[in-house]
């Protein structure tokens, strides 16, 4: 397991109106999601960064780890944990997490192998084709409606990078990701010449911070949370961490 300490603490202040809010758990987010999360990247990511200045302008300092996506949301789940980011919205995890107001909302983008004949317009069009999405990833709902029916056959690494090669190579026809990161894990990877992007968008998605519902002070930690991450908007700090993060992206 690779653990980083990216954050001091955790201290428990006084976020908001003066009544004791905090929690000696730590967070926890994975490797491999540049330029969002990973501990080899600056502040570890550009999400790492945005959720610890948040917590910070209320008064709340936390640790954060490094671990695979699986097991630092089973670990969340378990209240090993506090939190973890950067995780799309879906039904099954909504009924176990809390989620923040979007850090961030991205555009989908559906990355298609060179070697497959495989192209992209609606959902409909990966009936009968193979996705790679890794272990802890969560498929779009179409998608996932489509493997759960048996329309669509879902490969499971351990790892984007994985994933990567296995579209690179065709083995998998496509996977399904942020612009951001899949361009950077694309870049990483040297497969530009084996991976085409579809030329329209899967969707829109946001990325949050979750919670588990079994916590019992999460909804108010939350709260503060959400109040930090607006502070940080209006402020102006927001912007700024975007700029320097993605400048320096692939």
């Amino acid at each position: 397991m690779l653990l980083l300490l990216v954050a001091f603490g955790p201290v428990h202040a006084t976020p908001l109106d003066s009544a004791p809010l905090g929690s000696a758990l730590d967070l926890v987010t994975g490797n491999d999601f540049a330029p969002f999360t990973g501990e080899d990247l600056p502040e570890g990511g550009l999400l790492t960064e945005i959720v610890r200045r948040a917590f910070g302008e209320v008064g709340l300092r936390y640790d954060v780890r490094f671990m695979p996506w699986r097991r630092g949301y089973d670990g969340v789940l378990a209240g090993r944990f506090l939190g973890t980011f950067p995780y799309v919205r879906t039904p099954d995890r909504a009924v176990e997490m809390l989620f923040s107001d979007p850090l961030l909302e991205v555009r989908q983008l559906v990355y298609l192998s060179a070697h497959s004949g495989m192209d992209f317009r609606k959902p409909e069009d990966f009936r009968g084709r193979t996705v790679c999405a890794p272990v802890g990833y969560a498929l779009p709902a179409e998608l996932a409606e489509l493997a759960a029916a048996g329309a669509l056959s879902r490969e499971s690494p351990a790892d984007l990078p994985a994933c990567v090669r296995m579209v690179a190579s065709g083995r998998v026809d496509a996977f399904v990701i942020d612009e951001f990161t899949g361009r950077s894990a694309v870049a990483k990877a040297m497969a530009g010449d084996d991976i085409r992007v579809a030329s329209l968008p899967y969707a829109r998605a946001g990325q949050h911070l979750i919670l588990s519902r079994s916590l019992p002070e999460a909804a108010a930690i939350m709260a503060a949370f959400n109040a930090g991450l607006r502070k940080l908007k209006d402020g102006g700090a927001f912007e700024e961490i975007l700029r320097r993060h993605l400048s320096a992206a692939p």
